[in-house]
C-alpha cells in the first residue's frame, strides 16, 4: 500500500497510522500499544478458526506485528488500493502459512492451495473482525455507562438484550418500569451502534 495517507472516512482512520510514524517515542508506544490491542485478538481468533496451536498463534501475531512495525516509517496509507483490514488479512495469512502451511487446512483445503483473497478466508476474517469490533465496542459503551445515574441503564439492557431475559422480569429485577427496560434498549443500542461505527472507521 503506497499512497497519500489523507484520512478516509470509509477506512482506516489515517491518524493512527500518522501517529505510528510518530519520532516522540510516548506518542508513538501509546499508538502501537492501541494498534496491538485492537488487532491482536482478529488476527487470533483467524488463526484459530484455520487450526492454528496455540504457539503457532503467538508467532504469527508476533510476525505479523513485527512485519507492520518495521514497516511502518515507510508505509504510506492508500484508501483507493483497498480498506486497511483487507491489507492486515494478507499479512496475517502470509504469515500463517510461512510458519504452519503444512499443518493447517480450510476444510478439504491445504493452506498452501488457498487465496487470501478467496470469498471463504474472507469471510472467516470478516467474522472474526466483526466479533471483536463489537466486543471492544461493549466494552467501550460499559465503560461510558459506569456512572451511577447510568449503570443501571446498562445493567437493564444486558440482561434484556444480552442475556434475553424477559423485559418483565428485568423491571422487576432493577426497580424499573417495562417501558424504561425498552427505553435502554433503545439508548444503548443506539450508542453501540455509533461506537461500532467509529471503530469500524477508524480501524479499517
Amino acid at each position: 500500500m503506497t499512497a497519500n495517507m489523507t484520512p478516509d472516512p470509509y477506512g482506516t482512520h489515517a491518524s493512527i497510522l500518522l501517529r505510528l510514524q510518530e519520532t516522540s517515542p510516548l506518542p508513538r508506544e501509546i499508538a502501537w500499544a492501541e494498534f496491538y490491542a485492537f488487532y491482536a485478538p482478529i488476527i487470533a481468533g483467524f488463526a484459530r478458526h484455520l487450526g492454528a496451536s496455540p504457539q503457532d498463534i503467538q508467532d504469527v501475531i508476533q510476525d505479523v506485528m513485527l512485519g507492520f512495525y518495521r514497516a511502518s516509517p515507510a508505509f504510506v496509507y492508500e484508501p483507493a488500493k483497498g480498506r486497511f483490514r483487507g491489507f492486515l488479512k494478507v499479512c496475517t495469512f502470509r504469515a500463517l502459512r510461512a510458519r504452519a502451511a503444512g499443518r493447517l487446512r480450510l476444510r478439504t483445503n491445504r493452506l498452501d492451495d488457498l487465496d487470501p483473497e478467496s470469498p471463504e478466508v474472507t469471510r472467516i476474517w470478516a467474522e472474526h473482525w466483526d466479533q471483536e469490533v463489537l466486543r471492544q465496542a461493549l466494552q467501550a459503551v460499559r465503560d461510558d455507562y459506569q456512572e451511577p445515574a447510568c449503570r443501571k441503564t446498562f445493567r437493564a439492557f444486558e440482561l434484556y438484550v444480552i442475556l434475553g431475559k424477559n423485559s418483565a422480569d428485568v423491571a422487576r429485577e432493577l426497580n424499573m418500569e417495562i417501558n424504561s427496560v425498552h427505553k435502554a434498549k433503545e439508548r444503548i443500542t443506539k450508542a453501540l451502534r455509533r461506537k461500532i461505527r467509529e471503530l469500524d472507521q477508524d480501524h479499517g
